[in-house]
């Protein structure tokens, strides 16, 4: 019957029916690390019911439900043979008669473990020494079998690796760890056995940790990135902010960090980072806002702290706290100036990049349009002096023109042509003719001929000045028009009206 399902399905495999399957038995809580005859093992489950151990040879250090473990298939060793467990070192977690720890030293066949399976309030850590015989060996906790506490372990120690990283100008390795450390606690689902010294350890790994992450972005030049640590850092204080007073924030004062330290230096150090980042990216005027924000956050606790009538009274934490944020004020105040210098230096293109595209797109750029009714009227007059005194030009050269081609001298007043002799002098004009061109401005042409008949003197045509006075239909043409459209559109309105009555 199932062959017959099985041919009729679209694999054509042949599977086992579910009767005849046999419920795999779970795995053991501490997987043991024991030395086979064909190498290194791990004990994955012991079967209750005929006491087969299941050891995994080869990889001891991955779960059985891990992506890398699923990928491949693991060599297996079934036997009943107890293997002992490999030799203990410093660092390895170990379980012993009194539980599960960390092996912190080994001396003369003695064993320091400091245990994880017990807890105790506040921060007191339960150790034990082995003497009888040498704890075994046990493959360390995957991630997702870790409860909050021995992910927030986990944390500090990838938070001091990185320190080191970070103390060597390994900026990417840090930035890789410290990633890593918040990732680690991001997603933390807190049970009753989570104390608030835990919580209050998450709380301060996430915020240092992320602003720490967003300083090595900020020396790598990752501005994007930066940002968004700093601002994880940021949601957290201002969290922490909104439950001062409450438990979480009372372990971190009783602990030695500070308001001063928490929502001064911190978010100061958070918000730097966030300016820095913005100004990278061409957000000047953010920059600066953020920036005086900033200043706003950090003066009270300076003023705080600087106002104490007992300066020899201050702790060590006060005393830090104040220098760091004096330090991030004078930081502070250098990235205003130098953003103003830049926010101005670019106003100051925008505005010659304004004036170009108007003289490109206006034409000219001798400045009428922008000028004031005062400045207008400058050089309106400007404009007609120099008109004037290039038509008197043009008139003298013209004269001089005359002069030079007939051999008139002065004696054309008097009516005489040089080198006629006694010829009857030619007709005269009359003296209106004079007057007549030195009223008008435009310069006059003149023609002369040495027959007797006088000379033919000929006026430009005016009629390009007279253009240029608009008629009232000119000036008002546009408002014209859309009157006339308007009342054509009422007559058809009430002709319509009419009409449909």
């Amino acid at each position: 019957f199932w062959k017959i399902m099985n041919m009729n399905s679209s694999s054509h495999r042949y599977t086992q029916p579910p009767s005849s399957r046999q419920k795999q038995e779970p795995e053991d809580a501490d997987q043991v690390i024991v030395q086979t005859d064909f190498g290194r093992g791990l004990i994955v489950r012991t079967r209750k019911s005929d006491g087969i151990k299941e050891i995994r040879l080869g990889d001891v250090k991955s779960s059985s439900s891990s992506p890398a473990f699923r990928r491949r298939e693991p060599n297996m060793l079934y036997t009943p043979k107890d293997y002992p467990s490999v030799p203990p070192c410093i660092g390895d977690d170990v379980i012993c008669e009194y539980g599960r720890g960390v092996l912190k030293e080994i001396a003369d066949d003695k064993y320091t473990i400091e245990l994880a399976s017990w807890r105790l309030s506040g921060r007191s850590n339960v150790t034990c020494h082995v003497v009888s015989s040498p704890p075994k060996v046990v493959r360390k906790h995957a991630l997702h079998e870790m409860d909050s506490a021995e992910k927030v372990a986990l944390a500090k120690s990838q938070k001091a690796e990185a320190a080191k990283y970070f103390s060597e100008k390994d900026y990417t390795g840090a930035l890789n760890t410290y990633a890593s450390a918040v990732d680690k606690v991001r997603n933390v689902q807190h049970d009753h056995t989570s104390s608030n010294e835990v919580r209050a350890d998450l709380v301060v790994i996430m915020i240092t940790c992320s602003n720490n992450a967003a300083t090595c972005c900020i020396k790598l030049a990752k501005w994007e990135e930066a940002s968004k640590f700093a601002k994880n850092a940021l949601i957290m204080l201002d969290a922490l902010y909104g439950k001062r007073g409450m438990k979480i924030h009372t372990i971190l004062n009783s602990e030695g960090i500070i308001d001063a330290k928490l929502f001064g230096e911190w978010r100061v150090k958070s918000y730097l980072v966030v300016a820095r980042a913005c100004m990278e990216q061409g957000e000047v005027e953010d920059a600066i806002a953020i920036l005086k924000k900033a200043k706003g956050l950090g003066m009270p606790y300076i003023d705080e702290l600087s106002s104490s009538a007992d300066q020899s009274s201050r702790g060590k934490e006060e005393k830090a706290s104040l220098r760091a944020l004096t330090l991030q004020m004078k930081e502070l105040k250098r990235l205003v100036a130098e953003y103003s210098e830049k926010r101005k230096a670019a106003k100051k293109i925008e505005k010659k990049k304004a004036k170009v595209m108007a003289k490109a797109f206006f034409g000219g750029g001798d400045g009428k349009e922008n000028a004031t009714p005062d400045k207008q009227n400058n050089m309106k007059e400007r404009d007609s002096s120099e008109t004037k005194q290039h038509v008197e030009q043009v008139n003298d050269e013209q004269q001089k023109a005359f002069e030079d081609q007939t051999g008139v001298g002065s004696g054309v007043a008097t009516g005489q042509i040089a080198g006629a002799g006694t010829r009857k002098a030619p007709f005269k004009r009359k003296s209106s003719l004079k007057s007549k061109l030195e009223r008008e401005d435009p310069p006059v042409q003149q023609s002369v001929s040495f027959s007797d008949q006088p000379p033919q003197v000929k006026e430009f045509d005016r009629a390009k000045d007279d253009d240029d006075d608009e008629t009232p239909w000119q000036k008002h043409k546009e408002a014209l028009i859309l009157m006339g459209i308007a009342g054509v559109s009422v007559l058809t309105i009430v002709g319509l009206r009419r009409a449909y009555r």
